[in-house]
């Protein structure tokens, strides 16, 4: 039977984890932590989960994935089909392009047909009359996808989690699953954790997303982004009101989900507010690199002072009813960007059978259901040559964080520069 090491049991190395062992192969997964990873970029209550891509091949990814979200048993309850609404300044050329060319792909494999083009204040509280009391301008265009939603994150980490130790994967935590590095020993590759132990398979896989680079040398094709989330806790009754709405994505200010079920939570991001942590590259360049400075070891790093200001703004232009509420556990999420916002799934050079699948740039979470499948036909040799080439080794391709034209960028300074929003505590 064939072994296969997996370093990182996030969405990569989950989703990985699991194909490997329905194929028959042997599996030991490492991590520091047990899922759903305070490390993970998908740790939380929710990510977006949406097919509109420029580049086909992640639009074809993506219409299999929300097929498998919908009919996957291991995902059942896991994917809420809300739609989502989405409001782009017309000056947002790169965004406002990105967004065309994605529903024209979308068309090209006869999905997105339901993709409504609006306009306007009323138009909106039509679509969504929880949000009658908008302020969207009257010549504002808007566009609604009722077949894009949200995935239940943390959760859905957990419940692969257990999926794959029911199928036998067997997982290693805390200092003895902390990767610390690659280390050559007798014609042989291993990972060697903190406690010192080392692990070798047939195999080594290494997918432990934005903190990939600290461990081992990516070459300076990955960097470390810092984004800002936020979150507001509402009423039994405000929950009542809000609990079907859309999620509500505006590229100038940022976007919000519908209310967790759970605990009655709206988490906002502020995807136009971003960070780097630039450090010494660990690796022994003279360059520095942006590696994660997570925020379970830094609760400080919560969000700018004006990420407060734009949570208000974004409330008060949507549901002005909600922007009284004093926003809670603000915070650094950190995901790993790439040059050209392709993943990185490639065999590592100097490393005889070891491979890396990392390069998240802040989209990989929705492949879930379906990555792992890609990433094992990489480690069998099988993936498709148009994949192979996308997802290269691709050594010195530079992040540079105003050229990402899906993602708009206002701001981004390194973590030393911020000024830190502190959260004001209820008076008791």
């Amino acid at each position: 039977m064939p072994s296969v090491l997996i370093v990182g049991c996030g969405v990569f190395g989950l989703s990985t984890a699991r194909d490997l062992s329905r194929r028959g192969y042997s599996v030991v997964a490492l991590d520091a932590y047990e899922p759903p990873s305070p490390w993970s970029a998908a740790n939380d209550f929710n990510k977006i989960i949406r097919a509109e891509y420029t580049d086909l091949i992640y639009s074809k990814m993506a219409v299999e994935a929300i097929h498998q979200w919908r009919d996957d048993p291991d995902l059942k309850g896991l994917y809420n089909e809300c739609g989502r609404i989405m409001v782009t300044p017309m000056d947002h050329v790169g965004r406002q392009e990105f967004e065309k060319k994605g529903i024209s792909n979308l068309r090209k494999l006869n999905e997105g047909l339901k993709i409504k083009y609006l306009k306007g204040n009323d138009a909106l509280a039509e679509i969504c009359p929880e949000l009658g009391h908008n302020s969207l301008g009257p010549e504002q265009e808007f566009k609604f996808n009722p077949e894009s939603g949200l995935g239940h994150a943390g959760n859905s980490l957990k419940t692969m989690y257990l999926k794959c130790k029911q199928l036998g994967v067997k997982f290693v935590f805390g200092d003895a699953g902390r990767f610390t590095g690659l280390e050559k020993k007798n014609g042989k590759v291993y990972a060697r954790a903190a406690n010192g132990q080392l692990y070798t398979a047939d195999q080594l896989l290494i997918c432990c997303g934005a903190n990939t680079g600290k461990c081992m040398d990516l070459k300076q094709q990955q960097s470390a982004t810092a984004l800002y989330v936020a979150h507001i806790k509402l009423t039994p009754e405000e929950y009542s009101k809000y609990k079907d709405i859309p999620i509500l994505f505006d590229s100038d200010m940022g976007y919000f989900f519908p209310p967790d079920p759970a605990t009655r939570v709206i988490k906002i991001a502020l995807p136009g507010i971003g960070a780097s942590n630039l450090v010494a590259d660990p690796h022994g360049s003279d360059k520095e690199i942006s590696l994660p400075r997570y925020h379970n070891a830094n609760p400080s790093d919560t969000m700018p002072k004006y990420g407060y200001d734009q949570v208000v703004k974004l409330l008060a232009k949507y549901c002005p009813d909600l922007a009284y509420h004093m926003p809670f556990n603000a915070k650094t999420c950190w995901i790993g960007d790439t040059a050209d916002s392709h993943f990185i799934i490639d065999q590592v050079p100097g490393y005889e059978n070891t491979f890396v699948a990392t390069g998240d740039s802040g989209h990989g979470y929705k492949f879930l259901p379906n990555i792992g499948k890609y990433i094992v036909a990489r480690l069998e040799n099988t993936l498709d040559p148009e994949l192979k080439n996308a997802w290269k080794w691709r050594a010195g391709a530079i992040f540079d964080p105003f050229s990402i034209d899906w993602r708009v960028a206002k701001d981004f300074p390194d973590l030393k520069d911020v000024d830190w929003w502190i959260e004001q505590k209820p008076k008791l």
